[in-house]
């Protein structure tokens, strides 16, 4: 029992260790270096540099490269070539060692051209290569988990916390970007403003706990109901836009009214007690407007949102009159 115990400890502890891949095609070097990191990285070994690429592009995992030159198929400098050319980000900083004979500039050289990160020289010393691994595997850590940091805090910086749905500084540089494109290209752009309605008198009835609920379950129907390029946002207390490319005002309009009909239809309940919810949509069309910026555009929006309102709430509206609104 003790020694099964020991055994699956060590098991585990080894699925914990940072993964190295080995690119040699001579097995006594192989072994060699497989005997001088064990213990601390977990190596898998490739035969050459085309047997190496195929394992990096399978296992994200591989968080160190030694490599090296001269291989059958693929050499080391073009794995190397492959490695800093791919558009995979997590290639970007990934660390590969290149090993080289004492003598060789030329290759030297020419690795560090291609990309290389650091060489060590055959024959391998134990203590040189687990100083240079160390090092490299602990600034590429480093680096993963800064840009981790960074992207991160770039998503808070445009994501509504309740929601998850990207926020009103998301939504308006998106828009900017989308009228852009429309202006010079004369493609269609639309915007829909919903607005939950009666929200003041969830919150007053049943808790802001209920109202946040619900807002959320807006916000799921919303992603739901809206392709991949559309950008879904909470810009206020309970108002949402989505701006919608290449879609024209009728396009926008049907997409308002199965919206208006699925949160009217969609089951909420808080707690055990059903809760009806219905939204009131605003309509505007970047060709029909003949606006300049998304600010003209979402005001337009804004104002038969409010005309939706004014008609008697769950219904959208697509014009200034209010007269084209639709209801159940």
């Amino acid at each position: 029992m003790r020694r099964a115990a020991m055994t699956d400890r060590a098991s585990r502890e080894n699925e914990r260790l940072p993964y190295v891949l080995l690119v040699e095609d001579s097995q006594t070097t192989t072994a060699l270096l497989s005997k001088y990191l064990a213990g601390s990285y977990r190596l898998l070994h490739a035969k050459d540099g085309a047997d190496a690429w195929d394992m990096l592009e399978r296992n994200p995992d591989i968080e160190l490269v030694i490599t090296d030159i001269n291989m059958p198929r693929l050499t080391g400098h073009q794995l190397l070539v492959k490695i800093r050319k791919s558009d995979e980000p997590r290639f970007r900083n990934l660390p590969v060692i290149v090993m080289t004979t004492t003598d060789d500039n030329v290759d030297r050289n020419l690795a560090f051209l291609n990309g290389a990160n650091d060489f060590i020289t055959k024959p391998i010393d134990e203590a040189e290569l687990q100083a240079r691994v160390n090092v490299h595997y602990k600034l590429a850590h480093t680096i993963r988990e800064l840009e981790a940091s960074r992207r991160q805090l770039a998503e808070q910086a445009t994501t509504d916390p309740l929601t998850r749905l990207k926020n009103r500084r998301a939504f308006f540089e998106n828009g900017t970007k989308q009228m852009a494109i429309a202006r010079r290209y004369g493609t269609d752009l639309s915007i829909l403003v919903a607005d939950l309605d009666h929200f003041k008198r969830i919150n007053d009835t049943h808790g802001h706990q209920a109202g946040d609920e619900a807002l959320v379950h807006i916000a799921r129907v919303l992603s739901r109901m809206t392709r991949t390029e559309d950008t879904v946002a909470r810009i206020g207390g309970e108002e949402f836009a989505i701006l919608l490319p290449d879609t024209n005002r009728l396009g926008a309009a049907v997409l308002a009214e199965r919206i208006r009909t699925a949160i009217e239809r969609d089951h909420f309940a808080v707690g055990e007690q059903a809760l009806p919810l219905t939204v009131s949509i605003g309509v505007a069309s970047h060709a029909v407007e003949l606006v300049d910026t998304i600010d003209q555009l979402l005001n337009i929006a804004d104002q038969r949102l409010y005309l939706a309102k004014k008609h008697g709430r769950n219904r959208i509206c697509v014009n200034n009159e209010g007269k084209s609104t639709y209801a159940s």
